[in-house]
């Protein structure tokens, strides 16, 4: 259960309520008692001993959900730019792998704290840590703890080897090269019996951790890996989230090697049981409409993660064929070495923009609804619905205070409008997670950071050195990925996902 906290008390704030008026939101107080919002009205009183909070010309928001991360490479934010997913794969994937604890700690608590600076109250990390070991597990629970902010971890298996899973690389690479590729495969019974394990010797965390289960990606698991999974998320009711399709080549991928499932890894998902309202797909770039359907008919939901998508050269997610379909939506920010920082309202604002790539027509595509993916959707996605995602009584008391006297606000015309199109985060001044406010005037109210800064510091040579090495090994392989990228784009498909490009 969550841990009893002083009573807070939120005085004269607009309060953003999706339900209510969006552009001028009515002035209300909030209290917060035993970590959730217990009213919301005007002229509350503050129980005893009550923190009291005077939030005059603030806008008061659901704290955001981000629902794509992953922790393990904050370290190389800024490293890498001009790659294609396959190149950065080569370059950021073993970055999760055989680190030192300390590491593991200052990666995570600094991307909690860039999460909760920019007004993200809840993340799921899909966390590539390898090997699995309590000691690594224990180190991220515990980082998530000290920075208060709320997760929904999932520690990502897979046993398929990066090798098995670029299409033509395995031939077009020589055998001596291949280890660079990545060539390691884990067995998936142990992988699961440890997460189990973990599950139950850890707990929630006070209920600020949320489980959660992270094959990879469909043509990195094997069949029974991902029966295994779909076997734990019944037992368990935890939420699932993989990859899908973030890549043209991805695409041909299916089509090429997973022909036992159709050519489909949508198919193969359902056919191992993975598909449904506990599923989140991230990216979900290059589905074909018979995959978009059935992610509709199965109530499957998709995370967006624009930043890294167009960074990464993967393309542009079919938005409004989502919408059309009634599919919920979710938003994420992704790696930091790709996207390179944890903003959902950089995030949200191309969410409404890059709708506008599929047709020159009004889409309905508003600022309310970015919101709306931002929270209530991320919350769905977790199995959190009525529990996060909104301003409202009953719902945890995790918000987000905005000073309206902000230059993006100036003038003050639409409260959503210029939150999603204008605020770049500037005008946070205090984050609510659980009831207690963590960020306070651009500071950590649980965390040094001035201390955190200089343990990174310390770390990064280390971590430098080691970019500085697959950097010497990608140069090697990366002829044969230029040549993977140039069969995969030369193939015809039926669907287009890249602006102002010809079809092959």
């Amino acid at each position: 259960m969550p841990s009893a906290r002083i009573p807070l008390l939120i005085v004269g704030a607009r309060v953003l309520d999706l339900d209510g008026d969006l552009d001028d939101p009515p002035v209300r107080d909030i209290l917060c008692e035993d970590g959730a919002i217990s009213a919301v009205g005007t002229d509350l009183a503050a129980p005893d001993g009550a923190q009291v909070v005077e939030a005059t010309g603030m806008l008061a928001i659901p704290g955001l959900v981000n629902s794509h991360y992953h922790s393990h490479d904050v370290l190389a934010k800024g490293m890498f730019e001009d790659l294609s997913l396959e190149h950065w794969g080569v370059l950021a994937g073993p970055l999760g792998s055989k680190r030192s604890l300390a590491e593991v700690r200052a990666r995570t608590l600094a991307g909690a704290l860039e999460c909760l600076h920019n007004g993200i109250t809840t993340v799921q990390d899909m966390n590539s840590a390898a090997p699995f070991s309590d000691a690594v597990v224990d180190t991220i629970v515990d980082a998530y703890a000290e920075a208060g902010i709320r997760v929904i971890l999932g520690m990502t298996v897979r046993d398929q080897s990066q090798l098995d899973t670029i299409p033509w690389i395995d031939a077009l690479a020589p055998a001596e090269l291949h280890g660079i590729i990545g060539t390691a495969r884990d067995e998936p019974a142990a992988q699961m019996a440890f997460l189990e394990a973990a599950m139950e010797r850890i707990g929630d965390s006070g209920g600020m951790l949320r489980w959660a289960l992270a094959p990879s990606a469909p043509q990195r698991c094997s069949p029974g890996l991902l029966e295994a999974v779909a076997d734990l998320s019944r037992r368990r009711s935890l939420p699932v989230y993989t990859h899908v399709y973030e890549s043209r080549t991805q695409r041909i991928f299916a089509h090429e090697r997973l022909q036992a499932h159709g050519g489909s890894a949508v198919r193969m998902l359902e056919d191992t049981g993975l598909l449904g309202p506990h599923v989140s797909l991230a990216h979900a770039i290059w589905l074909e409409p018979d995959e978009l359907d059935k992610v509709a008919s199965t109530g499957t939901n998709v995370v967006l993660n624009m930043l890294s998508n167009l960074k990464l050269k993967s393309g542009v997610a079919p938005i409004l064929e989502y919408r059309e379909r009634g599919v919920n939506i979710a938003l994420g920010c992704d790696n930091c070495s790709c996207s390179d920082v944890q903003s959902l309202l950089q995030v949200m604002k191309l969410f409404c923009l890059l709708a506008a790539v599929s047709t020159p027509e009004r889409t309905g595509v508003t600022a309310a609804e970015a919101l709306r993916a931002g929270t209530l959707g991320g919350a769905h996605s977790a199995g959190l619905s009525g529990s996060i995602g909104a301003i409202k009584a009953g719902h945890r008391a995790d918000l987000v205070l905005m000073d309206l006297a902000d230059p993006a606000y100036l003038p003050y015309n639409s409260a959503i409008r210029q939150l999603v199109y204008a605020d770049s985060g500037r005008s946070i001044r205090r984050v609510v997670v659980d009831g207690e406010v963590v960020v306070q005037d651009g500071r950590s109210t649980r965390v040094d950071e001035a201390a955190l800064r200089a343990e990174i510091e310390s770390l990064m040579p280390t971590v430098r050195a080691d970019i500085d090495r697959l950097q010497a090994g990608y140069v090697k392989v990366r002829p044969y990925i230029d040549e993977v990228n140039r069969r995969a784009w030369s193939m015809p498909l039926p669907i287009h996902r890249h602006v102002g490009l010809p079809r092959p």
